[in-house]
């Protein structure tokens, strides 16, 4: 299948998965904030947390390392030796994840001291099941997404949410911290056995198509390529658990308590969900495959991979810019008649967050470049901004009053001065020359449609709370957009060429926008 026609396919499929799968998340994420004490959410948030750190120090490395060199491998068409390296990747993450739980029980008693919770043996001997299953659920849906499985992957993901709805709708009314962790084994097992079952049938396949073959050199280059890149995103991984908000829960926790992580969860948890509803991390990760395939394909043509880095920068800018100008538009009607009113004191809090976030408008870009060319180790150096991360979190609970507002500006402070120290790095390794006027057009658009859709949300009438913003603010966009214009001609046609794919319906959004066709 044509690689454009497959890629814009398997957006749509993200898209249909998203919807259908947030429906239901949402429900369910709403029950469990309202029906959980705040000390409790804090404990079952920093416990669902505890997955992405472990995932960090395990699989993370990885995970990278198999979505890096699957696109190379299948173009090449180097098929067993594909396979093989997938099996001995896998068995490594399976061993790794293994020893950290074990001593982590080992420990548990020392970490409930730590923590500050109580009934952390309790809590931690039944999680132990819900680690096991979401490494098997994360390494194939890697593996499957490199293959662009998305089909695949949202029909057995929609059975899973939907089950796991089903589930929480059973035992709502007796819902515990322990009861939670049980449940949410179960729809990851629903999930993670079919996938690894679907797995295997893949991988086995690829020695039955015609291998090109590969020499001893070749093969011998590759491996180290693989092990070098390996490495260095393991270690790069473990640098990025400290400029994630579960770094923070675990200093909260040990300094503010339950009750405090409880606060300090709810907006991440709120803005998480929120951000779903657009699978901008799934679609980054479509666009990478995507990218590096059609830069082999143009035989690593350095003008392309400016005017590809450029092309991103701008789409992220415009996906965040205008996600973070509804959500602080809407957040308030979130908080009071979504979730709980007992979280409203986090509005400050939420508004901090959700402007650092915007610093992802930049990473994602940056590190398709990275990848591509196989320069890990800078964001090693970044990491140098963790260091200050973890240090200024402590300063701020050890030594101000300046509590979880405090806390919020030090983990985004962090993350902001590490992601543009790469994009600096990136553009003076690669000669990349940015359309500056195009980025200003860009800011002003995105200022210009915030502020129009903020200041509605102000108003004391319920009414002009619910439709003004979204209506100002989506008339202004339409506007502005074709007034401005922020995308060249090429990158219209490129912009076009997708909705054209994906739909001929969406089509109408490049006619509404009025853009070049090739």
């Amino acid at each position: 299948m044509h690689t454009l026609k497959r890629f814009t396919e398997n957006i749509g499929w993200l898209v249909i998965g998203t919807v259908f799968s947030n429906i239901i998340s949402i429900i369910v994420t709403v029950l469990i904030i309202r029906k959980l004490p705040v000390e409790d959410f804090g404990i079952y948030s920093l416990f669902i947390g505890s997955l992405t750190i472990l995932s960090i120090f395990s699989i993370n490395g990885i995970l990278l390392a198999l979505r890096r060199y699957i696109p190379e491998l299948l173009q090449k068409q180097y098929f067993s030796f594909h396979k093989s390296i997938i099996i001995r990747l896998y068995l490594i993450s399976v061993i790794v994840m293994f020893i950290l739980v074990v001593i982590a029980f080992l420990f548990k008693r020392e970490l409930r001291i730590i923590l500050n919770i109580p009934k952390f043996e309790v809590y931690y001997s039944i999680f132990i099941i819900n680690i096991f299953l979401y490494l098997q659920i994360t390494i194939s849906q890697d593996i499957l997404n490199s293959l662009f499985e998305q089909k695949f992957l949202t029909i057995v993901g929609l059975i899973g949410i939907i089950i796991r709805g089903i589930l929480y709708a059973i035992f709502i009314s007796n819902l515990t911290i322990e009861l939670i962790f049980i449940l949410e084994a179960v729809s990851i097992a629903i999930r993670a056995v079919p996938s690894v079952l679907y797995v295997y049938k893949k991988i086995t396949k690829l020695t039955t198509g015609n291998d090109m073959g590969i020499s001893a050199h070749e093969k011998q280059d590759f491996m180290k390529r693989i092990k070098r890149y390996t490495l260095l995103s393991t270690a790069n991984e473990i640098g990025e658990g400290g400029f994630s908000q579960i770094s923070d829960y675990y200093f909260v926790s040990a300094y503010l308590g339950p009750y405090a992580l409880g606060l300090y969860a709810f907006p991440y948890k709120m803005l998480n969900y929120l951000f779903n509803w657009i699978p901008i991390g799934k679609m980054n990760e479509l666009f990478k495959l995507y990218f590096i395939k059609k830069y082999y394909e143009k035989n690593e043509n350095k003008i392309y991979l400016t005017s590809m880095f450029n092309f991103l920068l701008k789409i992220y800018f415009l996906f965040y810019g205008i996600i973070i100008a509804a959500i602080l538009s809407y957040q308030k009607l979130f908080q009071v008649y979504v979730f709980d009113s007992k979280y409203l004191s986090t509005q400050l809090l939420v508004a901090i967050i959700l402007i650092f976030s915007f610093e992802r408008a930049i990473g994602f870009p940056t590190h398709i470049i990275i990848e591509i060319k196989e320069k890990i180790e800078y964001t090693l150096y970044a990491k140098i901004f963790a260091v200050f991360n973890v240090l200024a979190v402590i300063l701020v609970l050890q030594y101000t009053n300046w509590g979880l507002i405090g806390v919020a500006f030090a983990t985004g402070i962090s993350g902001f001065l590490r992601f543009f120290y790469l994009f600096i790095i990136i553009i003076k390794m690669n000669n990349i020359k940015l359309l500056y006027l195009d980025f200003v057009k860009i800011f002003l658009l995105l200022i210009s449609i915030g502020l129009i859709a903020y200041l509605p949300s102000l108003a004391n009438n319920l009414i002009i709370q619910i439709f003004l913003p979204a209506l100002l603010g989506g008339i202004s966009f339409l506007t502005l957009y074709r007034l401005i214009k922020p995308f060249n001609k090429n990158e219209e046609i490129m912009l076009s060429g997708f909705f054209e794919k994906i739909s001929i319906k969406m089509n109408i959004i490049s006619k509404v926008l009025a853009l070049n066709h090739s």
